[in-house]
Parts: C-alpha cells; sequence; structure tokens
C-alpha cells in the first residue's frame, strides 16, 4: 500500500487547482450583492445566542478549540472504491460561522504568486469570528458558529465606551485567531490578572459601520491595519477600567515573492504558529470554502505536520494496532445514505458506504449506523490521485465510528486529506518548491515585461 500515488506530475499552470481558483476569482469580481445588508445580518444573527455559553473565554476552552483548529479540526485490500463521481447533497460544512475557509496547498503553486499574492503566518489557536455591536463584542466559533465568547472591547462598537458618539449602526466584523502563551499567562500574576489572551486578526469584512465584503484583499489587509493600529484603542494592552478586556493585533503580512515567503516562514510572532496562509489580493472576501486563500504547512511553521494529534487513543479504543504513521479524515455520509462526501463546496464522493469495511471488530457501530449528514471518523490507508484533474479515483479507508458531536462537525476538505496523506510521504509540498514558485513567476514577469518593450 502506498499513502499516496499521482499518476502525473504537479503543474505549476494549466492543472484543476489553477482552473479553480480563476473560476474562483471571475466569480468573486463579477458577484454583485448587497454587502451593507449582508453584514447588518451578521451583526444581528451574532446578538442571537444559540445555546452556548456567552461568558468569556476561559484557557481550558480555548486549549480545547486551539486542538481542534490544529490538527484533526478534528477499503478493502484489493478492492479500491471507484470515486469520480461528484456528490449531489451539500456538504456539513458549517457556513454558519460566516469565515471564509481556505483550502490546502497540497500540490501545486499559484502561477502568479509573486505578484497577486500574499502571505502571512497562521497563529495556532481558535478561529473565530468578531463582531462588536451595541457596547459589547462577541465571538463565535468557526466550527459550528456558536457563540463562544461576550466581552468589551475597544473596536468601534465593542464596549460602552466606544459607543459614546456614535449612532446605532455602528459595528465591527473581523476575521481572528483567538491564541494564548504560557510565558503572558505566567506574566498574569505579575498585572493584576489582566487576561493573556490575543485576538489575532486575519481579516476584515467590517468596520465602523463600513462593510468591506466586497473589497479586495488589498485594501482590506491595508484598511485593517491603518484602523487598528491608528485609529482605535483596541491593539494596546488589555484595560477592564477602559473597556478593554482583551487586545487585539494585526499579524504582518508580505507579497508572495521570494523575499516574502522567506520572511514569513521564518518570522516570530510571539505566539505558536500553525502554518502559512496565503491570499488572492484581488479576491473579495467570500464565507465558506474558497481556493483564493490557501493554506500549508511543514515541520518549521506546526507541529502538527504529518501527525494527527489524538489518533493514537481513537485507534487504541477500536483495536488497531501497528500503524506507524495514521491518517485519520473525518467524512459526511450523503443525505441519500449511500457516500461517504467531503466538506467541499460541492463535496465530493470518497467511497461508496456499503463497500466501506469497519476498521476492526471492535467498532461498535457499522457504517449503515450512521445517520445521513453526520459525520464520521476514517482510518485512510491510501488514495490513488489523478494530479492534474484533482480527481480521487480510488481510496483505501476503514471505518472507526462517529465523530463526537457530529453533527456540528465538518467534514474534511478533499485538499486537506490530500495534504495530510502527501505530509506522511517525501513527495509533499516543501518551502523549496514555494520559493521556487515564486521564482519562477518572477521570472515569467520578466520575459512578458521584456516582451511588451519590444512591441513597442
Amino acid at each position: 500500500r502506498t499513502s499516496l500515488k499521482s499518476s502525473s506530475s504537479s503543474s505549476y499552470r494549466g492543472n484543476a487547482s489553477a482552473h479553480r481558483r480563476a473560476q474562483a476569482l471571475k466569480s468573486s469580481q463579477s458577484r454583485r450583492r448587497d454587502a451593507l445588508a449582508y453584514a447588518r445580518s451578521v451583526v444581528t444573527g451574532c446578538g442571537k445566542d444559540n445555546g452556548a455559553h456567552a461568558s468569556t473565554v476561559h484557557a481550558d476552552a480555548a486549549a480545547s478549540a486551539m486542538n481542534a483548529h490544529g490538527v484533526v479540526d478534528e477499503a478493502r485490500d484489493g478492492a479500491l472504491v471507484d470515486v469520480s463521481t461528484q456528490a449531489t447533497t451539500s456538504s456539513s460544512l458549517p457556513s454558519s460561522s460566516g469565515l471564509t475557509m481556505p483550502e490546502w496547498m497540497w500540490d501545486d503553486v499559484p502561477h502568479d504568486l509573486s505578484t497577486k499574492w500574499y502571505v502571512r503566518s497562521r497563529p495556532r489557536g481558535a478561529r473565530c469570528l468578531v463582531v462588536a455591536s451595541k457596547g459589547k463584542t462577541i465571538t463565535r466559533s468557526s466550527r459550528d458558529g456558536r457563540t463562544t465568547a461576550t466581552f468589551q472591547s475597544a473596536l468601534p462598537g465593542g464596549s460602552a465606551r466606544t459607543m459614546r458618539g456614535r449612532g446605532s449602526d455602528c459595528f465591527c466584523i473581523l476575521d481572528c485567531v483567538y491564541a494564548e502563551d504560557e510565558k503572558a499567562r505566567k506574566d498574569d500574576h505579575h498585572h493584576g490578572g489582566v487576561r493573556a489572551g490575543k485576538y489575532y486578526v486575519l481579516d476584515v469584512m467590517a468596520w465602523n459601520g463600513a462593510a468591506m465584503y466586497d473589497c479586495d484583499a488589498e485594501f482590506r489587509f491595508f484598511w485593517a491595519h491603518t484602523r487598528l493600529t491608528q485609529e482605535c484603542e483596541a491593539c494596546e494592552r488589555p484595560d477592564v477600567a477602559k473597556g478593554r478586556e482583551f487586545s487585539f493585533a494585526m499579524l504582518p503580512w508580505y507579497d508572495a515573492d521570494t523575499n516574502g515567503v522567506r520572511a514569513a516562514y521564518a518570522e516570530d510572532i510571539g505566539v505558536e504558529r500553525d502554518g502559512l496562509l496565503f491570499y488572492h489580493k484581488e479576491a473579495a472576501y467570500d464565507v465558506g470554502v474558497t481556493p483564493l486563500v490557501l493554506l500549508w504547512r511543514d515541520a518549521v511553521t506546526s507541529r502538527f505536520f504529518a501527525h494527527d494529534e489524538g489518533a493514537s487513543a481513537v485507534l487504541a479504543r477500536v483495536g488497531v494496532n501497528n500503524e506507524s504513521s495514521p491518517h485519520i479524515v473525518s467524512l459526511a455520509k450523503s443525505a441519500d445514505g449511500a457516500f461517504f462526501i467531503t466538506g467541499d463546496e460541492p463535496p465530493l464522493v470518497i467511497a461508496a458506504c456499503d463497500a466501506t469495511p469497519c476498521a476492526s471488530s471492535k467498532v461498535v457501530a457499522h457504517t449503515v449506523s450512521l445517520a445521513p449528514g453526520r459525520v464520521g471518523r476514517f482510518l485512510a490507508r491510501g488514495f490513488d490521485v489523478d494530479v492534474s484533474s484533482g480527481v480521487v479515483r480510488s481510496a483505501d479507508i476503514a471505518y472507526l465510528g462517529p465523530k463526537p458531536n457530529a453533527t456540528m462537525a465538518a467534514a474534511d476538505l478533499l485538499s486537506k486529506i490530500l495534504f495530510n496523506a502527501r505530509a506522511k510521504t517525501a513527495v509533499s509540498l516543501d518551502i523549496q518548491r514555494i520559493l521556487t514558485g515564486a521564482s519562477q513567476c518572477a521570472a515569467d514577469e520578466l520575459i512578458d515585461a521584456d516582451a511588451d518593450d519590444m512591441m513597442m
């Protein structure tokens, strides 16, 4: 068995990923929506509690969320299953989170990386939607959209203090990661219990009542940096008396040329990192899965690279042993109950339910007992992938049982599954290939510029 085999070599141009990015950019730029109306609906929705606690995030809850986001967000021998058909059922991805969901850069580097993309570090932590409105700040989980915290912040509209002199239509919507480090937690005892956690801003979708969902990333990043660092006190040290229970930080970003990629790859952002994020400069903020934001990691940028946290415990519970580098994936059962599908939009079929065995005799519930729409865990032992088309032609998987809280859990994206499969092999997309791609892009730009000069 092989962890992953590709039927064609990867290419920087003309493959399925490049086509998907081109189509997504075209759609993003041509879309016409009432961004302000949408932003107001997000604010209104955030004011309604949906069953989760609305108290401030505690350290143990944050740690649990970090584990979920950090790793596992969380086939029968000789009879591999044909999975070339796309599912027609909806995926289990929780669009209620209101956040963009990156695809994983598993095989190809965008051909325009150095000229059309940004790169920045991704902190290890709990991804969340942050909404400041009507004198309070609410955060919602990226996993299921549930309220995880309510507090006072220095964002416009985020506290009684920042509401003064502003109208009722003052609000902010941010895409953040809540992170905590051990040093800051220990230092808390010397600063009167000031909270150690910090919200690291990845993106901004609305600021002081102005919606920016349809603005390109180049503008959104500049706007967020300017407003956060120059026009409010949100980035200053927490001070409860001044309505700042937590502080915010704008992470640095770089042009994704060779110098920028090297800078992001080597930087220290003050907290543990979990990979690099690449953003297309011209893309609007799209809620849901998008190939215009890409996630990548290796052993330098993430301690979860090639490692499924908790995999050993999951396998031990069902008596599966001798798996040196286990790969556990999460898949949803299709609405018709016939297939196991990914969390892509639209979802992709990975295997037929009636052809997927249990990983061992200790798996209490068979695949037929998993209800349609719910998510299960699977031990993945191999995939046959056509890199040029992005199609998984067959998969060797075995059922491990339902995923806890499966009605709220998201099935893995195909790009995540393939990224993690390759991470366990010697053919993973490494930093040198990304740098080579950025360098090739720069060289191509020079050639095109010279050709234009010759024609003038």
